[in-house]
């Protein structure tokens, strides 16, 4: 029985397929199975799995399903997930990479914490060459960094077996976010390291942030969870919503959360007031804003 299982699910994947798996499989952790999870794919992904893996497929150091149709990601990562067989599970969207240490350097804090999360700060374009490197601060409390909308890529998150509370397979947008809403409230112990360690591809067919389904997902996790956030966390979570709204434009519901956030004395730094003031003001956002909500409302 391997001690992690690699969970990946892909869909139309062709391009960057090849890669995600080779940086498992180039992991100084050796003891580990990969589990792909190919969700109905209309592209060459299975054909490129197969040239490219046959050995390791043969072996059963990656196990293969397809699923029969497209069930989207929340159910394709919970699929993999009963599919495998590891004391540890750890996520690998199709399109991201890890260096070489990543599950070694995580998987030592699963013996004291339930979830471990690396908090990713190196973004790839769709060769892989670096685009850049964020530095935004991490705060002092795991709380306010869940609330605040700062940790959720799968890419970056390793589980003890028994403390994985599975996706939310209703939600298609900010499933993952949503996971550690939840696990959070559930009293799981969760450890964030700042090491570096995952690399997130941006391109063009990755979940835009133009999408108003990603903003509608936001409101829907916020309206579930509000009333069960501890009173310390609250207006973490009102401000990253207050943000989400004027990202995509809705200038009114933005400023009522913000302006309700600020009642935490500690969310006025210089980093949040430029961001407001990039935001709140656009009123070319507001309009695309209302365009786009007519499409999709």
């Amino acid at each position: 029985m391997p001690e992690v299982s690699v969970i990946i699910p892909v869909y139309n994947g062709e391009k960057y397929i090849k890669d995600a798996i080779n940086s498992v499989l180039n992991q100084t952790f050796k003891d580990l199975e990969i589990v792909i999870v190919n969700d109905a794919s209309t592209d060459n992904t299975e054909k490129v799995i197969f040239e490219n893996f046959e050995k390791e497929i043969k072996e059963k150091k990656i196990l293969y399903h397809k699923n029969p149709k497209n069930m989207e990601r929340s159910y394709s990562r919970n699929k993999g997930y009963s599919l495998s067989l590891g004391k540890y599970i750890f996520f690998l969207d199709y399109d991201d990479e890890w260096e070489k240490e990543y599950i070694a350097e995580s998987i030592k804090y699963l013996a004291d914490y339930d979830i471990v999360y690396s908090f990713p700060r190196t973004f790839i374009d769709s060769y892989g060459k670096i685009k850049g490197k964020s530095s935004k601060k991490l705060l002092d409390d795991v709380g306010k960094v869940i609330f605040s909308g700062n940790i959720g890529y799968p890419s970056a998150s390793g589980f003890r077996r028994g403390a994985f509370l599975m996706y939310d397979e209703e939600i298609s947008y900010r499933e993952d976010w949503e996971l550690f809403i939840r696990s959070f409230l559930a009293g799981l112990k969760i450890k964030i390291l700042d090491n570096n360690k995952v690399k997130i591809r941006e391109h063009s067919n990755r979940t835009s942030k133009k999408n108003l389904d990603m903003l509608l997902n936001t409101i829907l996790i916020y309206e579930k969870y509000k009333d069960l956030i501890p009173d310390k966390y609250i207006n973490y979570m009102k401000f990253h919503l207050g943000d989400m709204y004027l990202r995509y434009g809705d200038l009114f519901n933005g400023w009522k959360y913000i302006l309700q956030s600020f009642r935490e004395k500690n969310l006025l730094t210089f980093r949040n007031i430029a961001t407001l003031i990039k935001r709140g003001f656009r009123l070319d956002k507001y309009l695309s804003y209302c365009s786009l909500k007519r499409m999709v409302l």
